[in-house]
């Protein structure tokens, strides 16, 4: 009689847990309720992602949207428009030598000609026009010009001649080269000196700056191309070789 009453109880007490366990619901779905977080968990930064993008995209539009070319005083702007034009001209002057420039240096550093100094001579020569002609485009910057018409200001020329009979013939193309340079730099410095507005700043910073450097490139390369044409002259193809270790 023990016995049973002690079995009644014992299956009471289990159907009373049993009950509990089912009353509580989030007991019941717990491996669910898991698995539900970490899928909220790996969502989350895309929606994050998703909502800073298009806030960004609203700011950058309203930004787009506000910005606005300010009205400012004009009379700054003071260069005559044909000394804007002859210095349009000379920055494609600069361009086309240093095109050429490029020519001739990766034709003295190909393999079957070898004169690795002729190659770099002709390389620094390109990097240099470069350079002048990014100087030229920073004035015009400064004075206030370039601010349309930038399209056609620079085009790529084509080289017409890519082989030299030898260094002579590449040095003395140089400095006829450097000549129509520094012609064309006269050129502007008369146009902008003998319009009604005398661009003063303009023709000094061409005279002290470019002319200088031009005048002092010219006299070194027609020194180079004597001292190469007697050494060609007394010792041939070996005289060539020597002037090149000293280039």
């Amino acid at each position: 009689m023990v016995k049973l009453f002690a079995s009644l109880m014992l299956l009471a007490v289990v159907a009373q847990a049993y009950g509990d366990f089912k009353s509580k619901p989030e007991s019941k779905s717990v491996s669910r309720e898991l698995k539900n977080e970490a899928s909220r968990q790996s969502q989350s930064p895309n929606r994050n992602q998703n909502k800073n993008h298009n806030h960004g995209e609203g700011q950058d539009q309203g930004c787009k949207g506000s910005l606005e070319v300010p009205e400012i005083p004009k009379g700054w702007i003071d260069m005559n428009q044909k000394c804007i034009n002859k210095m349009r001209h000379q920055i494609q002057e600069e361009i086309n030598a240093s095109y050429q420039y490029l020519a001739m240096g990766a034709y003295f550093a190909r393999d079957t000609v070898n004169r690795p100094g002729f190659a770099e001579h002709f390389f620094n020569a390109a990097k240099e026009e470069r350079e002048h002609g990014s100087k030229l485009i920073e004035y015009l910057s400064m004075r206030g010009q370039l601010t349309d018409s930038i399209t056609n200001l620079i085009t790529v020329p084509t080289v017409a001649k890519q082989e030299w009979n030898n260094g002579a013939a590449a040095l003395e193309e140089a400095l006829e080269l450097e000549t129509k340079v520094t012609r064309s730099i006269r050129d502007v410095i008369k146009t902008c000196e003998a319009s009604k507005d005398n661009d003063y700043h303009l023709v000094d910073y061409l005279t002290g700056v470019y002319l200088e450097e031009q005048l002092h490139g010219q006299r070194e390369l027609a020194g180079k191309l004597t001292t190469l044409k007697k050494m060609l002259s007394t010792h041939g193809e070996l005289g060539e070789f020597l002037f090149d270790k000293n280039l």
